[in-house]
């Protein structure tokens, strides 16, 4: 079976916030998955997360794009990805 090559769509700003991204995309279509983990207690027992990856199958980067286009919460997203080609 070919393995589908992977990219990252986009950095979020915590856990909830993927598990958004990726439940959106997943409820229209696109199998998505994050890096996220639960944030590591820092800083005197407070919670600290640094961002955390979306990604998705590369042909279908362009369409996760379109999808989150679509809402406003989601349009200053950072290290969004860039299709070179369709």
């Amino acid at each position: 079976m070919d393995e589908v090559e992977e990219v990252r769509l986009c950095e979020v700003a915590n856990e909830v916030e993927a598990a958004l991204v990726v439940n959106l995309l997943q409820s229209d279509g696109i199998p998505a998955r994050s890096d996220a983990t639960p944030a590591g207690s820092v800083f005197g027992g407070l919670p600290f997360e640094s961002g955390h990856g979306v990604y998705v199958a590369a042909p279908l980067a362009r369409r996760a794009r379109a999808i989150l286009s679509d809402y406003p919460h989601f349009h200053n997203l950072k290290n969004v990805h860039e299709p070179v080609s369709d």
